[in-house]
């Protein structure tokens, strides 16, 4: 954790969000931007903008609507260029303009907060990002209400975020991002228990979402501990410092009945396949085994394996899911998946009934690898929990080789 090596690309939120919203608010079109965006790629972008926001003062003024986009369009050119102090400016410029053509509480400002978090957290100012997302919230739940629906979009975008973010910081600031992204999953808990059926489409993927958030807080707590003190502005619901062991029950609780809630909407919803369902009553089961509950994780496995069996065309899914070991993860927050290197190292090992590896070594090691290094992999490895092979529905020792890459390490 903690890492500034990244890129403007290692992000969502900078870019995709902030197209997702203005998909939004310039459905009425700009003429201005859209002269902008159709400029040459051979030209240059900062350029191009500056020219049509002279241009547009010029003829209009200095807060007219359209020049709200265009500072935008020129915060994302200097955000790519990795010119940050420059997009926050530009950021800040439109959104001004948008409140003072629609209002202090002005849904519009979305995109454009969402941006000065980008921004602020590049320059590593992390109380500033909290400042523009809070606010963000802020607006939305005033038009809205807290408890609406409408809300959800709005709490699944400042939840990605928040994890987004996790890794970027150190261990403190990560405990800050977990506990602020619990109070948003806490509330969109509450708004999909209060006035969403089960047969919404996209309410199995929130609950599902939820679930792996208590993961990463248990995992974290376990690494860490649980800070006494989160030291920023949204408060946690009980001040009380709790045992590690306790904390982590509370989260294994939690997340278990979200994932129980993912596998009760699927059953209610029509046109989902029996595939669908059994993953998720294999992901059921992954959480007891991680948790250490090893009979209600076999209880889940052959649950699956059994209602895949009933399917005529599952074959390839039950080879899938239980055909070798598969590694445990839980990425609903995840915005991609990792990377891995060109070459990845070649672990052979023994998962056991449990899903415990062991007895592992590397296929063909790469001549520089040392044994301080290869130890260190084979903690990380030892530390992960793997979903074991199931045959005729019962789980049962098998051996695996799994390629490792260095970017897989957690912490």
């Amino acid at each position: 954790m903690g890492s500034n090596c990244r890129t403007t690309k290692d992000r969502r939120s900078g870019m995709w969000s902030v197209a997702m919203w203005m998909s939004i608010y310039v459905a009425a079109g700009f003429p201005a931007a859209q002269a902008v965006s159709a400029e040459s790629p051979d030209n240059n972008p900062i350029s191009d903008y500056l020219n049509a926001i002279e241009s547009a003062e010029a003829e209009r003024s200095a807060y007219s609507a359209e020049l709200s986009d265009l500072y935008l369009g020129l915060g994302k050119s200097h955000f790519s260029n990795r010119e940050y102090e420059q997009a926050r400016l530009a950021y800040q410029r439109g959104m001004q303009i948008e409140r003072v053509n629609y209002g202090l509480n002005s849904l519009s400002q979305t995109p454009y907060l969402l941006s000065i978090a980008d921004t602020e957290s590049f320059l590593g100012n992390w109380d500033e990002s909290q400042e523009a997302l809070e606010n963000l919230y802020q607006i939305n739940s005033q038009a809205y209400g807290e408890n609406d629906p409408r809300m959800l979009p709005v709490l699944d975008e400042l939840l990605d975020w928040y994890m987004n973010t996790y890794k970027e910081r150190n261990h403190i600031g990560g405990y800050q991002n977990l506990v602020i992204s619990e109070r948003l999953g806490n509330r969109m808990l509450r708004i999909l228990n209060r006035g969403i059926p089960g047969e919404d489409p996209r309410a199995a993927q929130r609950y599902r979402k939820i679930g792996h958030l208590h993961y990463f807080i248990a995992n974290h707590i376990k690494q860490y501990g649980e800070a006494s003190e989160s030291g920023f502005t949204i408060t946690t619901s009980t001040a009380t410092t709790r045992s590690p062991n306790s904390t982590s029950q509370q989260h294994y609780r939690r997340g278990k009945a979200a994932l129980e809630k993912v596998v009760e909407s699927l059953e209610q919803q029509e046109g989902v396949s029996d595939s669908q369902k059994a993953l998720a009553i294999a992901e059921l089961g992954d959480w007891y085994l991680v948790f250490g509950q090893r009979m209600s994780a076999s209880k889940a496995y052959r649950l699956a394996y059994e209602s895949l069996q009933e399917d005529v065309g599952s074959k390839q899914l039950t080879s899938t899911l239980f055909g070798q070991p598969t590694i445990i993860e839980f990425t609903a927050l995840e915005s991609s998946t990792l990377e891995l290197q060109e070459r990845p190292l070649q672990v052979s090992m023994i998962v056991s009934k449990a899903g415990v590896p062991r007895k592992m070594e590397i296929l063909n090691p790469p001549e520089d690898i040392n044994k301080t290094e290869v130890q260190a992999i084979f903690k990380d490895i030892r530390s992960k929990r793997f979903r074991p092979k199931l045959v005729d529905g019962e789980t049962i020792e098998s051996s695996l080789v799994f390629p490792y890459a260095s970017n897989q390490k957690q912490g």
